[in-house]
């Protein structure tokens, strides 16, 4: 039987429809009893719109990116099964990459004749199996970790803003070195958006052009990859 019958069958679509509603259910349930967080301290209407205003627009590039990720894994993977990972806890890097080990030791390629049904299924569970420790962790030990970081920062601002900022180091330092060094549109995108946002930032700071913070993400992330589409062209 062809894998991807199994792949775009319809209880898999179920299954997805099942995970998407309960991610939905999540995300509601998260809103509204933030809301009414909000409205027993009393805080301002105007300071929550313009949160929620920023944090829509600074959304919608990655979401973007989640979509072509699901063009570029679904002829492959099928679609439920994309489109649940993707949605979930996945990343494209992270679904192709599992997805294609998978296969190799079934003897396998992604998509090629070879992968079979059991290649697909032993990549499926792969991927799944893949990201299980990080919500054991944050299910079982995310609680007591904070606790300990805001213990031992409570004592010394000095080590707060050292954590916050070695943090925020890290995370950027791991989306941009790889890419850098992988060269070619990863290192454009790179570069472009660096760019941007220095622009961006000299308008912010020095212009007082402080509406652009809302914007400054995702302009920067927008403009990156129209410019690795005009260099593919």
């Amino acid at each position: 039987m062809d894998y991807l019958k199994i792949a775009n069958s319809p209880i898999l679509y179920v299954v997805t429809a099942l995970i998407l509603t309960i991610l939905i259910a999540q995300a509601l349930l998260f809103y509204f009893s933030a809301k009414k967080q909000l409205e027993s301290m009393k805080v301002d209407k105007k300071v929550v719109r313009k949160v929620i205003k920023a944090s829509a627009i600074t959304t919608i590039i990655p979401s973007v990116a989640i979509i072509m990720g699901l063009i570029s894994l679904s002829p492959s993977m099928g679609v439920p099964v994309s489109w649940a990972r993707l949605g979930m806890a996945g990343s494209l890097m992270y679904e192709l990459t599992i997805a294609s080990i998978g296969a190799q030791t079934m003897g396998a390629q992604l998509g090629s004749s070879s992968y079979t049904s059991q290649a697909f299924a032993n990549s499926v569970w792969l991927m799944t199996i893949g990201v299980v420790p990080s919500f054991i962790f944050a299910i079982f030990f995310l609680k007591k970790y904070k606790e300990g970081v805001k213990k031992a920062v409570s004592k010394d601002t000095r080590l707060q803003k050292i954590v916050i900022g070695t943090i925020l180091v890290c995370v950027q330092v791991s989306f941009v070195l790889p890419a850098g060094f992988a060269g070619g549109g990863s290192l454009l995108a790179v570069l472009v958006s660096v760019g941007i946002m220095g622009i961006l930032s000299i308008l912010i700071v020095k212009f007082k052009q402080i509406w652009l913070r809302e914007y400054a993400l995702s302009l920067s992330m927008l403009l990156a990859v129209v410019a690795v589409i005009f260099a593919a062209g």
